[in-house]
């Protein structure tokens, strides 16, 4: 792994400052990653970087080495948020949300490096996601019939209406191609509050970090966040929430529904699943979202169900 400028330390996951965290446990080396939104936006002369932790088990790290420190002239100078790690063919690639230049937008790239902890370098071929579109929070998914996916979120800052789509991926994940395909429109749901940002002096039905996981019935289930209305669900904070979408044809495709009962209620969010060294299946997730500065990365064990999830351990947010 990489040293950057920041001391390496031992440290409980409590004492982690990290937004969107993402957990890779890799069998060959019986570790744990821990990946996040961290030096997001440089400081002072240094660039943004993906920092990660490792660990041998979910309580300490030892870290933050540097995953991706960006090259001259690549294409994402700001906004280093939410890297997800996959195993594919053989490599490791990190999707990654980056803003460009001024007058550039948002989108999620992808990065690839021979070990999950890096070092990263560029790989696709700019963004993947819509050209000319404020995008972010870019997973990946492959289907059944072998078809890769960029799964991503269009801005509500640049469309009101914050959506989920997904485009098809060339087979080297160097681009995507075709037109997107539209999972969900944020403002269709019943328990969403709109969100504001008074430094852009806008607001919208926002959409945040959707992930994907196959249900033992076949069914194919989107987490992904945003805000509740308050006195919704069993916690009645009307904070960051975790939602589940359902695709009974187990297809990218559709057609969607939705679960009025939300999967997490609490002021936590952005999520993601990974299987520990046990195998239990558990969510990845920051806790609180607010008040800003204090989050932290959480794991909790989740229950499988014939068709979908349940938190485990709800009474520990």
């Amino acid at each position: 792994m990489e040293k950057g400028f920041r001391t390496i330390r031992t440290v409980r996951t409590e004492d982690i400052h990290m937004r969107d965290p993402f957990v890779y446990f890799y069998q060959n080396e019986q570790t744990y990653y821990l990946f996040g939104t961290t030096f997001a936006d440089g400081c002072g002369d240094k660039d943004p970087v993906f920092e990660v932790y490792a660990g041998r088990d979910l309580s300490e790290w030892t870290g933050p080495y540097v995953a991706f420190q960006p090259p001259a002239g690549f294409w994402g100078v700001r906004h280093y948020w939410a890297p997800e790690v996959f195993e594919v063919d053989g490599r490791f690639y990190m999707f990654a949300s980056f803003k460009g230049g001024i007058g550039e937008n948002r989108g999620t790239g992808i990065l690839a490096a021979d070990h999950p902890a890096g070092p990263y370098r560029p790989h696709s071929d700019g963004p993947v996601t819509l050209g000319g579109s404020e995008c972010l929070d870019g997973t990946y998914y492959e289907d059944g019939d072998g078809q890769r996916w960029v799964v991503f979120c269009h801005e509500w800052t640049e469309i009101y209406e914050g959506k989920i789509k997904a485009l098809r991926l060339s087979r080297d994940l160097k681009g995507s191609y075709g037109e997107a395909v539209t999972i969900l429109n944020a403002a269709d749901m019943d328990w969403i509050r709109l969100f504001r940002d008074p430094r852009i002096e806008k607001e919208g039905y926002l959409t945040d970090a959707p992930f994907l996981h196959k249900a033992r019935n076949g069914e194919l289930l989107l987490l992904w966040s945003s805000y509740s209305v308050p006195n919704y669900s069993d916690a009645g904070l009307g904070g960051y929430t975790v939602a589940i979408a359902r695709s009974a044809s187990g297809r990218i495709e559709g057609p969607w529904t939705h679960d009025r009962n939300l999967l997490m209620d609490r002021n936590a969010g952005h999520s993601s699943l990974f299987r520990d060294r046990q195998g239990r299946l558990r969510i990845c997730t920051h806790y609180p979202d607010t008040p800003h500065g204090h989050e932290r990365p959480l794991f909790l064990p989740l229950e499988e169900t014939d068709n979908g999830l349940a938190l485990a351990a709800a009474d520990e947010l």
